[in-house]
This record gives C-alpha cells, sequence and structure tokens, in this order.
C-alpha cells in the first residue's frame, strides 16, 4: 500500500512540475513513479500468490476440500475462460496454469 501511496503522490508531483514549467525533470518523476507502480503490484502479486499457498498448500487440497461443481457448470456454459476468471477470484492468488487445472479437474 505505501508504494502506491508513493507512486501516485510522485504522479502529482510531476503533474505539478510540467504546469510549472520543468519538463525534463517531471519526465523523470513519471519514470519514477511508473517504477514504483511496478513494484507495488509485484510486491502485491507476491503476498497473494503467499497467502493462497498457507492457505490452500496445493490445487491438490482444493480438489479435495471444495466443490467445484459450480466452476464445472460454468466451464460448460460459458467456456473456460470465464471459469478460469471465476476461479482466479474466488481462491485469490492461484496461478494461471493451477486455475486452469482446476477448471479441466
Amino acid at each position: 500500500m505505501v508504494w502506491s501511496i508513493l507512486s501516485g503522490l510522485v504522479a502529482v508531483g510531476a503533474v505539478v512540475l510540467v504546469l510549472l514549467g520543468h519538463p525534463l525533470v517531471a519526465s523523470v518523476m513519471a519514470l519514477v513513479g511508473m517504477i514504483l507502480a511496478v513494484v507495488a503490484g509485484e510486491r502485491r502479486k507476491a503476498q497473494l500468490r503467499a497467502e493462497f499457498r498457507d492457505r490452500y498448500r496445493s490445487v491438490e487440497e482444493i480438489l479435495r476440500t471444495h466443490d467445484l461443481s459450480e466452476i464445472h457448470q460454468l466451464r460448460d456454459e460459458s467456456g473456460e475462460v470465464v471459469a478460469v476468471r471465476a476461479v482466479r477470484r474466488q481462491f485469490r492468488g492461484i496461478s494461471l496454469q493451477d486455475a486452469t487445472t482446476l477448471v479441466r479437474s
């Protein structure tokens, strides 16, 4: 969250610098803001993956402990892509490959 806030503040600072007539410094600040945004996104994804591993341990555990009939019904009615999106919303942090495995199980 801190990285996202920093990224936003840097972006605002870049806009202010453009308005004050300092486009080169503003460009550097915008680049820094983009880097901070990427770092924030990657940290969030890593956190979600770690929470998923802590909660479920493996795809096999999900297959054993969860009823996936709704997911399979969604797959049959709307296709794999829609079902994979539903799995990734339900099990935050699951990889695309593991979500596809669940849908195809």
